[in-house]
């Protein structure tokens, strides 16, 4: 519709002209398609409301070409749009020649500010002539206002002529135009009226009616009157036609008033893409998962704090649209790794391609090099080729758990370690030499629920017996005949053949490598209300959300999320919060703050928890206070309790490496916190102490937030680790889905009709090393910024050396108050 509103502009159509006094003006340039003061929003904004050039979103260019033959004129005019630090700016020249007036070029410039609802805008026009000096010396200007408060309206209000310019016989009078937009069914139709008055003669003034309307996608139609209501003031009519494609458009417009027919012809070039004519087939592109979930940000833009989104949300997202556009009629997944996604994610991967194929869109995977969980995404496709040489470590899934107890041994490192719950096993890879019992028992646990959801899903949609999954787990490394063989892929196809099998797929598609879901130009009027993502990814802890530079770790601190929190509920565009929950948990105070936050923003819109691949132990508890919380089946969650432990490196440092220390202490739990020597009958009882009232305060949170009897919060706590499955029987959670069921749950709570589009915005992202040191919290968020223990000293070099030749997670090692997942569960 925007070609039609670019060329059709100024619905005044055949009456632009500049009311005179003493002596004849030339016409204040050229006629314009159809369209008002209130509708009109790219570069050819210039000619009539210099505040609609703020819509325009990337480089514009257009060229109208104007004759009328009975009064023998011409005009040619070239237009320029583009945005530059959030400014909309515009120029544009225009020469009329004319048999009954001068000869003459006006040049003009201007700029729009403001937000998307409400853009103010000024322009000055420069007219030069070789056939009048009174003209030559002529400047204008003209300012606007554009609102467009909701999707069905937008109001205008213009002053041309502003400074009402005297140049010899010439007299220029001020105009308004007071301009009005309708849409009462959506962006396909839209209506405009417009009031143009001269100054002191408001009775006198032109009204105009304009009708814009889209017949089909890439075509366009428009239609303009405007006429007076006392006598003089002339009547014109104007129709038009616009043909788009994504870059270029044409408009042909036809007119006729009292001065003769006219005729105006447009081009427009873009660098943004216009709703434009569709193939009949439809669009085809390819997904490639391992670049998508890769990232891609610079190293110097994550240290200078400028990270860009969480890759899997912002994949997430693109799916999503990618189902509801029209234009999308099959998708090519290349399967070549899923980096930074687990078994939770898979999943919510895997239900998005099955959300994909339900709208309409045929999927084919392509597998390059996949392992188990590669292809369990996979599966959910229409069809699934492999080429000759693919790599497929499909062999079943197995759990590791590594022990580090002996190493210290060696080291001569002891640990101390008070902790609540047999389950809460998270130290004993630091303490013992084997997993304990108890280790075995959740991961195993954990390990057959996988298995089975895994080999149901599989042989679902492959619609093959269970036995045959598990003859293709016991090839090992099956060859793609082998897989074929089983019924577990359609087919081997050189790099040649993919042509074919994708005609095969969508027999009238059209390939676009380039297609983006959201890459047309936003018709839509006002601001779409929104629902903000909230993400809790990694390690949680005190400070801000932030990332190392090559990606090896991650933080969720707290006063990220609670300053997010607390923008995303004082926000009134936001209606709903999605908490995105991706961690294994950390420090107790950060998790408890963010539980806070999170219980706060409850209160005052609805706050839907997401699990991820992980939400246990400290992710847990950040997630319950939210309205409704959701896991999926394969969620690493519960994990309920606490525990502090530190180590004793006397053995290490004194007994190895020759450093002595002693210690001059004047009460007997001064050096409680000391990472010298092992705590004393008397310091574990007290730290003993301090650890079962922080758990007692955890379960009693649970209770609360799960409106469940503490006794029995206890039974399913004590640090034992549940699938989502598992925890939803237990009622540690209200629902499973993934991030796109919570979004649809959270509209559902703020009573948002399915038929009204919002906006998923992302608030409290990570940033780089330098991202704190600007912004300035609130309360709440300033308690966040401190340390999860004050009391805890600094992790030691050596220990820090340790942890990195071993690849143990250095926040478990670091000594302090932690509710964390008891290990890193590592299913392949």
């Amino acid at each position: 519709m925007r070609l039609l509103a670019l060329l059709l502009l100024p619905s005044l159509a055949l009456a632009q002209t500049s009311s005179i006094v003493q002596a004849p003006l030339p016409s204040r340039g050229m006629t314009l398609p159809p369209t008002g003061a209130a509708l009109v929003d790219e570069a050819t904004a210039l000619s009539l409301n210099p505040a609609g050039l703020g819509f325009v979103e990337s480089g514009q260019l257009f060229y109208l070409h104007e004759r009328n033959l009975e009064r023998d004129s011409l005009g040619d005019g070239v237009f320029l749009g583009a945005r530059l630090l959030g400014l909309g700016l515009g120029a544009s020249v225009e020469w009329m020649r004319g048999r009954h007036e001068p000869h003459y070029r006006r040049t003009s410039l201007g700029l729009s500010l403001g937000t998307p609802t409400l853009r103010l805008g000024g322009a000055w026009h420069g007219f030069s002539s070789k056939d009048s000096d009174d003209v030559d010396a002529l400047d204008t200007f003209d300012v606007g206002v554009t609102a467009r408060p909701v999707r069905a309206l937008s109001l205008a209000a213009v002053v041309k002529d502003l400074n009402a310019p005297r140049e010899g016989s010439l007299k220029v009078q001020r105009k308004y135009d007071l301009g009005l937009g309708l849409r009462p069914l959506g962006e396909r139709y839209t209506l405009g009226v417009d009031w143009l008055f001269s100054e002191g003669a408001f009775r006198q003034g032109q009204a105009t009616y304009t009708l814009q309307a889209e017949v089909i996608p890439g075509v366009r139609v428009g239609a303009g009157v405007s006429h007076g209501f006392v006598s003089g003031v002339p009547l014109a009519l104007q129709v038009a036609a616009t043909l788009d494609t994504s870059h270029l458009g044409v408009t042909y417009a036809l007119g006729g008033g009292e001065d003769g027919t006219d005729h105006v012809l447009g081009v427009r070039l873009s660098m943004e893409n216009y709703r434009s004519l569709r193939p009949s087939g439809g669009v085809v592109t390819m997904l490639d998962l391992n670049d998508m979930l890769s990232g891609g940000g610079s190293v110097l833009m994550t240290l200078l704090g400028a990270s860009e989104a969480d890759p899997f949300l912002r994949l997430s997202r693109w799916l999503d649209l990618a189902t509801k556009d029209e234009r999308l009629t099959g998708v090519v997944l290349k399967m070549e790794g899923l980096p930074g996604v687990d078994w939770g994610k898979a999943e919510e991967l895997r239900q998005a391609v099955l959300r994909l194929r339900a709208s309409g869109k045929r999927v084919m995977a392509v597998l390059l090099s996949v392992d188990d969980m590669g292809y369990f995404v996979a599966s959910a496709a229409d069809r699934i080729y492999s080429v000759p040489e693919s790599f497929l470590h499909i062999n079943g899934l197995a759990a590791h758990l590594q022990t580090f107890g002996g190493t210290m041994e060696k080291l001569g490192v002891t640990w101390d370690v008070a902790r609540v719950g047999k389950y809460k096993t998270a130290p004993e890879q630091l303490t013992l030499t084997e997993p304990s019992d108890a280790s075995r028992e959740a991961v195993g646990a954990y390990l057959d629920n996988e298995v089975a959801w895994y080999e149901r899903a599989v042989t679902e949609s492959r619609k093959v017996p269970v036995e045959r999954l598990r003859e293709l787990w016991a090839e090992g490394l099956p060859t793609a005949a082998k897989a074929q063989s089983l019924g577990f892929i359609d087919g081997v196809i050189t790099p040649s053949e993919l042509d074919a099998k994708v005609r095969e797929l969508v027999p009238r598609g059209h390939f676009n490598a380039a297609y983006n879901p959201r890459d047309e130009r936003e018709e839509r009027w006002g601001r779409r209300r929104r629902i903000a993502v909230v993400p809790v990814l990694g390690t949680i802890a005190g400070g801000s959300s932030r990332e190392d530079p090559l990606g090896f770790s991650q933080i969720a601190g707290a006063e990220t999320v609670v300053r997010a929190l607390e923008s995303a509920k004082s926000d009134s565009s936001v209606v709903a919060i999605v908490l995105r929950v991706d961690s294994g948990g950390g420090e107790v105070l950060a998790s408890y703050l963010m539980y806070e936050a999170v219980l706060a923003a409850a209160k005052e819109k609805p706050v839907i928890a997401s699990m991820g691949d992980v939400a246990a132990s400290g992710g847990y508890y950040a997630a319950i206070g939210a309205t409704e919380v959701m896991a999926l089946p394969t969620t690493v969650t519960g994990s309920i309790g606490v525990f502090y432990f530190k180590p004793a490196l006397k053995g290490l440092l004194e007994d190895k490496l020759g450093i002595h220390q002693e210690t001059l202490a004047r009460s007997p739990m001064a050096d409680v916190f000391d990472n010298w020597q092992p705590w004393t009958p008397e310091q574990q009882t007290a730290v003993q102490k301090w650890v079962d009232a922080s758990y007692d305060s955890f379960i009693t949170d649970v209770a609360r937030a799960r409106k469940m009897d503490k006794a029995q919060v206890d039974t399913v706590a004590r640090g034992r680790v549940w699938s989502g499955n598992d925890a939803l029987s237990r009622g540690l959670v209200d629902k499973l889905g993934g991030l796109m069921d919570a979004v649809a749950s959270a509209r559902q709570h703020a009573g948002v009709p399915a038929s009204e589009e919002l906006d998923l915005v992302l608030m409290g992202e990570a940033r780089g090393l330098f991202s704190g040191m600007g912004g300035e919290p609130g309360v709440r968020a300033a308690l966040a910024l401190l340390p999860g223990s004050s009391s805890s000293e600094p992790l030691p070099s050596a220990v820090k050396s340790l942890a990195r030749e071993l690849g143990v997670n250095l926040e478990l090692m670091r000594p302090g108050m932690k509710a964390q997942v008891p290990f890193q569960l590592i299913v392949r």
